[in-house]
């Protein structure tokens, strides 16, 4: 007896750029430490390190091939010490530098809706609704799985995890772009399997128990069938919001308070901006754009590209006026001869109140503010507060925050792989420790710190915000209220502006305006 079994499948094609080279090994830093230390010879270091000469050899071949280590002739002969590339890369604690290969490959890979498997698309067999019912008109038993409770994620994080195994080939390789351009997506069809008196064929080699359980089970169903309702059985979207604790090195310098001080800091970042400048401001403003503009302008100039995202959102009319300022930024953007083609305005809300800047510096890497000063709007005139992070793994969240914000529109959304490649090569960098444990806060995260707060304050309780609107009692206020009533312990909410309802009090806790 000969069954068909559809199975309905995301299918996912893009075009990628692969990196391609052999990473640097323990081996190889650690002989480029020793010779950073003091010149040795082949024979001292092959002693010291316990290793073969003929390894020895060949690591020191590769580092001098990249510049990192240079020979040394001495009376007793030839020796090799670090070149000046190398002092300072071993000086900075930075990775050693990587100079791989570019090659393109276009890749398509299918995601199966059961459970949740994912396959290069060479390895099945794809057809349509219409292919289904052509073989069914010639007397094939069709089967078609359907599927609810659930689905596979096609987060934009998600789906570029699953094209990293796909295109990748072995540990020499790594996804290093992707021609958002090129992707496309479709869900319009069926993985085929044929079952041949029990025996499943066509089924990848690679796929789960859940799914070779799925197809026998549908093998197995009474003649006639047609179709096979399943639940959803594979890994399910979470998205973990709770906060990553980062020992690192704080400047309370890198505290920013007051309203010129942010333009101060804005003014520094763009003149030390070396390639790229990502910004997310809550709301825009063309008029503040414009008074931007001379410094924006000299950052192109240099070869700096801006990616400029927005988020506000919370009604119609708030929205309709930052599209429409966005749309005159884009105006202003076109038609000066330095931002065009290197500065980028989406057009499309995030629906995130963040104040983000990204910027990569050539001295300290990327350098992330984060804070309360809408870049792109501000007048610099209230008292806001921004912090500047430095530490690479505490940016490369960030990074991540951003991928989450902007890939909506899944391996299309550039900016987003963009964020996860860099917050990837970022997490590499050795961490330092430090004076200070710092977190980035997402989400519904902000709502679990502050219940944290209120229940294991000591002495003081202390809540800032620009303005307390409904949400303030539920989200902030409570939780101020909680901690007022024990003993010795004084709970402080400060606000700039109040918005109706007007009730919100907290008994016990005293109220003031920031001003």
């Amino acid at each position: 007896m000969s069954v068909v079994i559809a199975i309905p499948v995301f299918r996912i094609a893009c075009k990628v750029g692969l990196d391609r080279g052999r990473a640097w090994s323990v081996v190889d830093e650690l002989l480029l430490w020793a010779v950073w230390k003091e010149p040795k010879s082949i024979a001292a270091l092959a002693a010291g390190a316990n290793l073969p000469h003929q390894l020895v050899v060949a690591s020191i071949a590769r580092l001098m091939r990249f510049r990192l280590v240079e020979v040394v002739l001495t009376d007793e002969g030839v020796t090799f010490k670090a070149s000046a590339f190398g002092f300072e890369a071993v000086n900075s604690v930075n990775p050693l530098p990587f100079f791989p290969t570019r090659v393109s490959r276009r890749v398509s890979f299918v995601i199966e809706w059961a459970t949740g498997d994912f396959f290069p698309t060479r390895q099945i067999r794809l057809v349509t609704q219409a292919k289904l019912e052509e073989l069914r008109s010639i007397g094939t038993e069709v089967r078609v799985i359907t599927v609810d409770g659930g689905g596979p994620s096609m987060s934009h994080e998600a789906n570029l995890n699953r094209l990293s195994d796909i295109a990748t080939r072995g540990l020499d390789e790594q996804v290093a772009l992707v021609d958002g351009r090129t992707a496309t997506m479709r869900d319009d069809e069926f993985m085929l399997l044929r079952v041949i008196d029990g025996s499943a064929q066509g089924v990848p080699q690679h796929a789960g128990t859940a799914l070779r359980a799925l197809v026998d089970e549908a093998a197995h169903l009474p003649a006639g069938t047609t179709d096979f309702q399943v639940t959803y059985a594979g890994p399910r979207e979470t998205r973990d919001n709770e906060p990553v604790v980062h020992d690192c090195r704080f400047d309370p310098a890198d505290i920013i308070i007051g309203g010129s001080a942010q333009r101060d800091c804005l003014e520094q970042l763009l003149g030390r901006a070396h390639r790229r400048v990502i910004i997310h401001s809550t709301f825009l403003d063309a008029a503040r754009f414009s008074q931007l503009k001379p410094l924006i302008q000299a950052a192109c100039a240099r070869g700096v590209t801006f990616d400029l995202l927005w988020g506000a959102e919370k009604d119609e009319e708030t929205a309709a006026r930052n599209g429409a300022a966005a749309s005159s930024i884009a105006q202003i953007v076109r038609e000066d001869r330095d931002m065009r083609g290197r500065f980028r305005i989406h057009m499309r809300t995030t629906g995130s109140h963040a104040k983000v800047i990204l910027v990569d510096t050539p001295s300290d890497g990327w350098v992330a503010g984060i804070g309360s000063c809408n870049w792109l709007s501000s007048p610099f005139q209230s008292v806001e507060l921004s912090v500047l992070l430095r530490d690479q793994h505490l940016v490369a969240d960030v990074a991540s925050a951003l991928q989450r914000l902007t890939g909506r529109r899944g391996l299309a959304d550039s900016i987003a792989t963009e964020m996860a490649i860099t917050a990837r090569d970022m997490r590499r960098s050795p961490k330092v420790g430090g004076n200070a444990r710092v977190s980035i806060v997402v989400g519904d995260a902000h709502d679990g710190i502050l219940r944290t707060a209120s229940g294991t304050a000591e002495h003081r309780f202390v809540i800032g915000s620009n303005r307390l609107g409904s949400t303030a009692r539920p989200g902030a206020l409570l939780q101020g209220e909680v901690a007022a009533r024990r003993d010795g312990l004084r709970s402080v909410v400060l606000h700039s502006a109040l918005r109706p309802p007007q009730e919100q009090t907290c008994p016990g806790a005293r109220g003031g305006s920031t001003g």
